[in-house]
């Protein structure tokens, strides 16, 4: 069975009480370009947020390429549990986390790749995470799959290279978006639940696999994926959709009271 209208992705969805819901941020709730990341997201949208995850008891994450501390201030003044560099650093609510310790070889993959890149591509934005890197740039950018094959030779086999839309992070290696996915599904309030993975990118597909794997499914924004039947057209209709399950379960329990 194919998905595309959120409505119908919103009614399909698991119950408020078994239903995980992780989701990307960039390309997935707001758009992939420069603007879009400085815009932001709008105070009712954050309000939704807070309401979904009242609603689902807290099993909702964010999981990005994103660092915890970029994370944070764009759903201020929520503390979400994130699954951030591409799942390696992970924060519960309660502000329990999991940061991948660097060992010297990876902080020197690191580097280099900083220096390879710069010297060769001097106006890609390289920017610095906690324990990782990110080579940034427009959509459609023609030179990523050079820059992407340069930081592979620099990264030793000590660091994870993965390109995407708008980036490529350099993150510790096996991290992707599924490990992390699946350690948020070993703890509560997540463990027992259907994980559903709402992402639009290249790094998401690990996160549609696990998710898969462990009882639940994939949505794809923007594109077409492999074994990924659901799919929603951009960044405005996930939001339809939260929008929608949220109005389904509230009506719901409208009926309930009356």
């Amino acid at each position: 069975m194919s998905f595309t209208d959120p409505h119908d992705l919103a009614a399909h969805l698991p119950a408020p009480d078994r239903l995980a819901l992780f989701l990307d941020v960039d390309g997935t709730l707001i758009g992939p370009t420069y603007a879009d990341r400085e815009r932001g997201i709008a105070a009712d949208r954050i309000a939704l947020i807070d309401r979904l995850f009242d609603l689902l008891g807290g099993a909702l994450a964010i999981v990005s390429g994103r660092s915890v501390e970029t994370v944070d201030p764009m759903f201020k003044p929520l503390k979400l549990p994130v699954a951030a560099l591409q799942g390696a650093d992970r924060r519960f609510a309660d502000g329990r986390r999991f940061t991948p310790v660097q060992t010297p070889e990876e902080r020197k993959a690191l580097d280099e790749i900083a220096l390879a890149v710069k010297a060769a591509y001097p106006t890609m934005d390289i920017q610095w995470k906690i324990g990782a890197l990110a080579i940034v740039y427009n959509e459609g950018e023609p030179l990523v799959a050079e820059v992407t094959a340069l930081a592979a030779r620099h990264s030793g086999g000590h660091v994870e290279v993965i390109p995407g839309r708008v980036s490529i992070d350099v993150v510790p290696r096996g991290a992707n978006k599924g490990s992390g996915i699946a350690f948020l599904m070993e703890h509560q309030p997540f463990q027992g639940r259907i994980p559903v993975h709402v992402g639009d990118d290249i790094p998401d597909e690990p996160g549609f696999d696990k998710s898969l794997d462990l009882g639940g499914y994939g949505i794809a924004i923007g594109r077409n994926v492999a074994g990924v039947d659901r799919r929603l057209p951009d960044h405005e209709a996930t939001w339809a959709m939260l929008a929608a399950y949220e109005a389904r379960w509230l009506d719901d329990e409208r009926a309930a009271a009356q």
